[in-house]
């Protein structure tokens, strides 16, 4: 793949491991994948990531999983809590950035931040529940999102099938944009 630049991707969990092997299995070049969690067993049905790896930081793990995958793929890893004004510090030279967090404070200050700075973003909204036959993407400005717009953690457990979908149709985005915006 021909240099796109460094893809962001905020938050490493279901939706940011996966885009991230994804991008790997594609052939892109350089991520950065920033998130302060930990791997737990309880979700290792819908993350990139196994047994052996729990309790360790997702960001280190998810490296050495897609080095697997890819070992000629440089990615910068940053294991930090996103907090007001530190989008740009840790995207602000990203060709575009994939959203994944859970927690609704954190995305909206990322969506907000990176889109004030002109940055293109790749986001998530409504993954929960069974139901996948809702599942499109919508365009704001700069912005794609995926997922039903309609579920939320708190209306039903995350089915995996549904958040490897929306994962990959996320993957699909990135490599479709990093192309357009050479």
């Amino acid at each position: 793949m021909k240099t796109i630049g460094t893809i962001g991707i905020a938050g490493a969990g279901g939706i940011g491991s996966n885009v991230a092997r994804y991008l790997a299995q594609a052939g892109v070049p350089h991520i950065r994948v920033a998130d302060f969690d930990r791997v737990e067993s309880s979700n290792l049905n819908r993350q990139f990531y196994g047994v052996s790896q729990v309790g360790r930081p997702k960001v280190k793990c998810l490296k050495d999983n897609l080095k697997q995958i890819a070992p000629e793929m440089q990615i910068e890893v940053v294991h930090h809590r996103l907090a007001a004004g530190d989008s740009l510090d840790i995207f602000g030279d990203c060709r575009l950035v994939v959203e994944g967090f859970d927690n609704a404070a954190a995305k909206k200050i990322l969506v907000e931040e990176i889109s004030a700075a002109g940055i293109p973003l790749v986001c998530a909204s409504g993954i929960a529940g069974r139901d996948m036959s809702g599942v499109s993407i919508r365009r704001i400005a700069d912005c794609h999102i995926v997922g039903d717009f309609t579920t939320d953690i708190e209306d039903g457990a995350l089915f995996p099938p549904k958040v490897g979908m929306i994962a990959a149709m996320m993957a699909g985005i990135v490599l479709d944009l990093a192309e357009k915006i050479k």
